[in-house]
């Protein structure tokens, strides 16, 4: 994979960038399943006149605190959008298949650690909605950052969870966009462009991230 920053336009990032639409999305989910564990316990405490009622309202009275602690923490956690892309190596991705509501990305991604021995190249997927200037078509380059997901504790050396982070979402410029796709080098594009038809060999992963030989 390749290093490649640039200046990320932050109001648009995170208008546009789905890995922010999800963090909002988990913030009010946490939000409202906080309330939801306040309101229980006010009718264990009020309604309910039995000893386990106390117990399991003290209980849901903690998970709510830990919700309401976790919508201003999470934003924080994720960082800013500049810092987000920076962190983060470029790969080969292209639309893989067009749904009627969203497309699915591919891209050619290695799976190795920092540190790691060898690289171990893969194919990873992730579903959007929308890539801002992008035509909606198998094939269609989408150069975009390799997002790494997490490690098993026995297996440091390599992640389990790589998703793509289209350059597109980060900046109106579209010449941006033409330089990060220049600097993938033209092999790497021809080789994911040959696994296209792999993809329904990712979809039965667990993790959509299929490694490959």
């Amino acid at each position: 994979m390749v290093s490649f920053n640039f200046t990320v336009d932050e109001p648009f990032a995170r208008k546009h960038n789905e890995f922010f639409r999800d963090s909002r999305r988990f913030q009010w989910s946490a939000g409202l399943m906080g309330a939801i564990m306040i309101a229980a316990a006010v009718i264990l405490f009020v309604v309910v006149d039995a000893g386990w009622a106390v117990i399991v309202g003290i209980a849901a009275v903690i998970m709510a605190l830990i919700c309401f602690i976790m919508v201003p923490v999470f934003p924080r956690q994720l960082g800013s959008p500049q810092h987000y892309y920076d962190a983060y190596a470029l790969a080969p991705t292209v639309i893989a298949q067009v749904n009627p509501r969203d497309v699915v990305l591919m891209s050619l991604v290695d799976t190795a650690a920092t540190g790691a021995a060898r690289s171990r190249p893969a194919l990873a997927l992730r579903t959007v909605t929308s890539i801002p200037g992008v035509e909606r078509k198998v094939g269609e380059r989408v150069p975009a950052m390799a997002v790494t997901g997490m490690r098993s504790v026995g297996q440091q050396e390599h992640w389990e969870q790589i998703s793509p982070m289209p350059v597109a979402w980060g900046t109106q410029d579209r010449s941006v966009v033409a330089e990060a796709e220049k600097a993938i080098p033209e092999s790497e594009w021809a080789r994911l462009e040959s696994l296209i038809d792999r993809l329904e060999d990712v979809q039965k992963t667990r993790h959509l991230l299929l490694e490959l030989e």
